[in-house]
């Protein structure tokens, strides 16, 4: 009995947090047991101090003064303070769970429950492991934070298509609030015309979060893992697929510009793919970005259109296995990019570029890597480029002029102030 006592007390103390203070070691408790991991946790949190300074007496039996000593010294170190930490906390938290232990199924009848969230009084939605299908948009709600238990642990799916470029045709989306998305995967399998994974539209005063998230979008025409318009949230360690249809887009920015940081976007299988898309004055801060687009006629890896420079640190752009043009990076009508460690790949196709410059776009460029089958770098005849300390493997079209300090090619030969 008293051994059995004891084993159910250390048992339930898992289910609490504790603060290790430090390792306390019995000289008796040798590494690698059954029981050395919980006898340091019992010694660090004060729950027992040993039958001396220097140990532990393993095998003695446990009297039943001892075990309510420790049930109530655990009590006093572990569990009061975890109840205090909970109850000095402003967050209300409302759980979701399939198997019916939360307090609702499914994350948007959580939401619709919550009424009276505010900045004072903020709510987290915790989602249990598990799949859970919506059958309509997801839509975030101010001062509420949606936080799943991992990415590929919990996964919210919908076949959710709904009106072109609008919210009803993505699985969660978020206007102009104070909100984030946090550990979870994020699905549609079934738009129209517009299959969103994730959704931000008109975040002017609010702000928006995603960390550590998947999101992923087919089945439509259009397809986007994460799609902002004239909203700029932040994204980190955001993992964003779009598959199949006319066009498909990893992530798409229009008239945004958010801070993407640890971000794998990749759009294949369409007929036009855009790993990043940033369209009319988009000009995110994009580092450690990998954005990938394969599969289709026109490839882009990361795409610039119409006035759109994002700074670009430490990216890996790819185009590959298109029919027609693949270009790494695509700078059109204006947008002059600053690129950083950018890595830029076409391959395959009937014109390749690792960068390509057209309409009055004059990138700078520093410490980077161009490869493309037909042109490393591509200027139009109105495009220049500023290029320093990078490698240019392929044709070099300097059109309206390109700069080059410290350039060479890929067998290091040094290429001089026109990069030829």
């Amino acid at each position: 009995m008293r051994g059995r006592l004891l084993v159910g007390f250390v048992a339930v103390a898992v289910l609490v947090p504790s603060v290790v203070l430090a390792t306390h070691t019995f000289a008796d408790v040798p590494d690698g047991t059954y029981y050395t991991a919980a006898v340091e946790w019992a010694g660090d949190t004060g729950v027992t101090s040993g039958t001396s300074a220097t140990t532990f007496s393993p095998n003695a039996p446990v009297t039943r003064a001892q075990n309510v000593t420790f049930a109530y010294r655990y009590d006093q170190n572990v569990v009061q303070p975890a109840l205090d930490a909970i109850r000095q906390s402003p967050e209300r938290v409302v759980w979701v769970a399939d198997d019916g232990t939360g307090d609702f199924l499914l994350l948007s009848t959580a939401l619709a429950s919550i009424s009276d969230a505010s900045v004072s009084n903020p709510y987290v939605v915790r989602i249990a492991p598990g799949e859970y299908t919506e059958t309509a948009t997801v839509a975030l709600k101010t001062y509420v934070a949606v936080e799943g238990s991992g990415q590929g642990v919990t996964t919210i799916t919908c076949a959710c298509g709904g009106a072109d470029y609008d919210a009803s045709s993505a699985t969660v989306s978020a206007g102009d609030i104070v909100a984030e998305i946090r550990h979870l995967t994020i699905n549609n399998t079934g738009g129209d015309t517009r299959s969103y994974g994730v959704y931000t539209e008109d975040v002017v005063d609010g702000s928006v979060s995603m960390s550590d998230v998947t999101a992923t979008a087919t089945g439509g025409t259009y397809n986007y893992g994460v799609s902002n318009e004239s909203s700029s949230p932040s994204m980190t360690d955001v993992t964003a697929t779009g598959t199949g249809g006319t066009s498909s887009y990893g992530v798409s920015n229009s008239s945004s510009s958010p801070t993407m940081t640890d971000v794998t976007a990749t759009a294949t299988g369409g007929t036009n793919n855009r790993g990043v898309h940033n369209y009319s004055s988009s000009s995110p801060s994009m580092t450690n970005v990998t954005a990938t687009a394969t599969g289709g006629t026109n490839n882009r890896g990361v795409y610039n259109f119409a006035s759109s420079s994002p700074s670009m640190t430490n990216v890996t752009a790819t185009a590959t296995g298109g029919t027609n043009n693949n270009y790494g990076v695509y700078n059109n009508s204006s947008s002059s990019p600053s690129m950083m460690n950018v890595t830029a790949t076409a391959t395959g196709g009937t014109n390749n570029s690792g960068v390509d410059n057209v309409s009055s776009s004059s990138p700078s460029v520093r410490n980077s890597s161009f490869t493309g089958d037909d042109d490393s770098i591509y200027n139009s005849g109105s495009s220049s480029a500023q290029v320093a300390d990078t490698m240019l493997d392929g044709t070099v079209t300097a059109g309206g002029g390109l700069t080059c300090v410290g350039a060479y090619d890929e067998t290091f030969s040094a290429l001089n102030a026109s990069c030829s």
